[in-house]
């Protein structure tokens, strides 16, 4: 530590600079706090790059980015959630009755909007770019974080090491803060893969979200502009292979079998991703001056848009705290600030990936009939009581509780 500097370089080090990694950027520069971010690369240059996700941002997260001021330049190319449809395409008995969530019982706003992935991360990026109090330092990966008790140290595998109070790691479920910080994990693996891209169609999507709920798993249909939706298809890996391997047209031809022929033709199919499904939360969400967000913290199955709005939830949380420990004097990376991130953290991220990965589970195993069974009654209560539905929709939607005030509307 000698040849270290006595003063701190930045206030705050943020590893990765994915959608949750800049929004803890732009979020912490609202107030006084010198940031700076390392990744490979900040945002795309309008090239896909292979990039073939969509997000559906849920209604607090959408309020997030509008009090960030980056929703007006995103919600050009976001299309809204009206209705969620999930459709019981197990051929299971007792079948699970179709369900379907309107949005306009619970309000005039819709449950949230579905943008490219690639297109919210360049926009986060432009606005980190243009701000004087943010840093984007673009690094091959960084070499090391180290965890001291009255800073952090982060070295690029390039330059010279950086020193910071707080170190938020949002590099993802491989993240190396996590291992710098000594942060064990509970992980597992499905026998599932994920296969993403989008493509347009000759009907109309109106709209609606639909999750079919399938034996190998969920395959997801979310809205997009221009009468285009978003994929996400889960298979067993050897059937994930084979339908990689098809070429569009025979592609396009199993999608419309496993969908029912719901969007009529299916037209233009953008490039396909695949990727094996794995759970994974941290089991502790900070420790010394390092905390966790997003998929350094937890990695869920993608049922229920769950996964980057969780991430978001962490980002706000972390700025909220950091912020307000530095207005008061105090220090935005000491143990006072980690602590509280963690307890206000845990409730949420627990519940959610418990739940997430529940209703996987019981797509892959639905064969137990009291299991299946659970799923037709849980269905058939929230179709007949409308009270219990508008309160599930509420707190899978816009959870209300240990919320910071950025992820409320104004």
């Amino acid at each position: 530590m000698s040849d270290l500097p006595l003063e701190n370089d930045y206030d705050v080090a943020i590893v990765g600079a994915g959608a949750t990694g800049l929004t803890v950027a732009c979020a912490m520069a609202m107030e006084d706090l010198k940031i700076i971010c390392f990744d490979k690369m900040f945002g795309f240059d309008g090239q896909q790059k292979g990039d073939t996700r969509t997000i559906a941002l849920l209604q607090n997260s959408i309020y997030l980015l509008e009090n960030l001021g980056v929703w007006d330049e995103c919600k050009p190319f976001a299309e809204p959630l009206n209705i969620m449809k999930v459709i019981d395409d197990t051929g299971r008995f007792p079948p699970v009755p179709d369900a379907s969530f309107d949005a306009s019982e619970l309000g005039p706003d819709p449950f949230g909007y579905n943008i490219a992935n690639d297109r919210l991360v360049s926009i986060l990026a432009e606005h980190a770019r243009n701000n004087p109090k943010i840093t984007l330092l673009e690094t091959d990966h960084v070499a090391s974080i180290e965890n001291h008790a009255k800073m952090a140290v982060v070295t690029p595998f390039e330059g010279q090491p950086v020193t910071a109070l707080l170190v938020v790691g949002a590099d993802g479920a491989n993240s190396l803060a996590r291992r710098a910080a000594k942060i064990t994990t509970t992980d597992w693996k499905y026998n599932q893969t994920a296969m993403a891209c989008w493509f347009s169609h000759s009907l109309p999507h109106n709209n609606i979200s639909t999750e079919y709920h399938r034996k190998s798993g969920p395959l997801v249909l979310v809205p997009m502009r221009d009468n285009k939706s978003g994929l996400v298809w889960v298979e067993t890996p050897d059937k994930a292979n084979h339908l990689m391997a098809l070429d569009d047209t025979d592609f396009k031809a199993q999608l419309s079998e496993a969908t029912h022929g719901e969007l009529g033709d299916l037209i233009d199919l953008s490039k396909r991703s695949a990727f094996p499904l794995s759970g994974l939360v941290a089991n502790d969400f900070g420790k010394g001056r390092i905390v966790l967000v997003g998929h350094a913290a937890h990695v869920l199955p993608p049922i229920g848009a769950q996964g980057l709005n969780l991430g978001l939830r962490d980002a706000a949380m972390i700025a909220d705290i950091a912020c307000k420990a530095n207005i008061r004097g105090m220090d935005p990376g000491g143990p006072e600030v980690i602590a509280k991130y963690d307890e206000l953290r845990r409730s949420d991220i627990l519940s959610r990936t418990f739940t997430v990965d529940f209703l996987n589970r019981s797509l892959i195993h639905g064969w137990f009939p009291p299991l299946q069974a659970t799923r037709t009654i849980g269905v058939q209560l929230l179709k007949l009581i409308p009270p219990l539905r508008k309160a599930v929709m509420r707190e899978g939607i816009a959870p209300q509780s240990n919320l910071p005030p950025s992820m409320l509307s104004r």
